[in-house]
């Protein structure tokens, strides 16, 4: 028995209906039985929905119609319908044992067992429509959809697959804390450089069940933020360090311009006294107003530009080291000690 979550589903929208097509992995072998295909309400599969069974001439054209499906609907709803399959095939090794298909195909499968094998799949199936429309943008659903997008990078390959797993579900749920709503998985094709497609599908999974968009699904920028850098990477280059501990000031800029969540951080590296010997200091919210206390004294309050994130102060006075500074948003304060510039 073999268990696998490769079966391919393509999916149309059309009048409130979902139109799907199920597509055999290859070198599959060739179906020696009927292959049954469930669809079930829920990811854990709380109610039958849909039940077909597809014979081996029909294993080309392998359909299902679904009505009034509950969409995936992103960081909203990321509903996902729960897929079950099972059938009987020849398995490929044994039909290149024995010569080839033309052999293959004159055995009673009744008399040889040993070159057949179940096969299942379990997987999660999201129905959705995201389509472009010119000169008005991305819609989902017929919604319009502002992505926010990020280039992922998969974290280094440890042993202990499940714990891998974790430290991916971590990664997505900082992500949506930074308001991020679509990833791509860094490299090309099918998946990352270096990734096997089984680990490419599991991260997919892991980020349609938590709301994100993922794959080429538009022209995006060139410049993408990176979640992960490398080593010999600076900090500006990624969201979080090469030491996978440290999230960057890069992230927090983006979580200031993106995410709902409150937000107030200073921005240490542009931390730096100006050629007339005072101080400027950048600080990112997405508050609507930031202020600023000089050694416990207010020194200047900003109102937010649109869209932008960073609230720049500048000829801000220092008498003598330490000095302290003070920042307030909304109900966010974050206090600073300066012992040198």
């Amino acid at each position: 028995m073999q268990m696998r979550d490769d079966l391919g589903i393509t999916t149309k929208l059309e009048n409130g209906k979902a139109y799907l097509e199920f597509a055999l992995p290859e070198k599959i072998g060739r179906l020696l039985s009927a292959l049954q295909i469930e669809i079930w309400e829920g990811a854990e599969g709380e109610r039958l929905v849909f039940h077909g069974e597809y014979s081996s001439e029909e294993a080309d054209s392998m359909t299902a119609l679904l009505l009034r499906p509950h969409l995936w609907d992103g960081m909203r709803d990321p509903y996902v319908y729960l897929v079950k399959a099972q059938g009987r095939f020849r398995s490929v090794e044994y039909g290149e044992k024995m010569g080839g298909m033309e052999k293959e195909e004159k055995l009673d499968s009744a008399e040889d067992i040993t070159g057949e094998v179940e096969m299942y799949w379990r997987q999660e199936l999201a129905i959705y429509d995201v389509h472009v429309i010119d000169k008005k943008g991305i819609f989902l659903n017929e919604k319009e959809f502002l992505p926010h997008e990020v280039v992922y990078r998969l974290p280094p390959q440890i042993s202990d697959a499940g714990m891998r797993v974790e430290q991916v579900r971590r990664d997505l749920e900082r992500l949506v804390r930074m308001g991020v709503n679509v990833i791509r998985l860094e490299g090309t094709g099918t998946g990352a450089e270096g990734v096997n497609c089984s680990e490419v599908r599991t991260f997919y999974s892991l980020c349609r069940k938590r709301g994100f968009l993922t794959g080429d699904l538009w022209i995006r920028p060139e410049n993408l933020p990176v979640y992960r850098g490398l080593s010999g990477e600076t900090a500006e280059d990624g969201l979080l360090s090469a030491n996978g501990r440290t999230l960057t000031e890069r992230y927090y800029y983006y979580q200031a311009k993106w995410s709902s969540e409150p937000v107030l951080y200073p921005a240490l590296s542009t931390l730096h006294r100006q050629k007339n010997g005072l101080v400027s200091l950048t600080i990112y919210s997405n508050q609507k107003k930031v202020v600023l206390y000089v050694e416990g004294v207010l020194f200047l309050f900003q109102s937010a530009a649109s869209g932008d994130p960073e609230f720049i102060f500048e000829d801000i006075p220092v008498a003598k080291l330490p000095l302290h500074l003070a920042a307030e948003a909304g109900n966010l304060s974050i206090s600073l000690t300066v012992t040198k510039l």
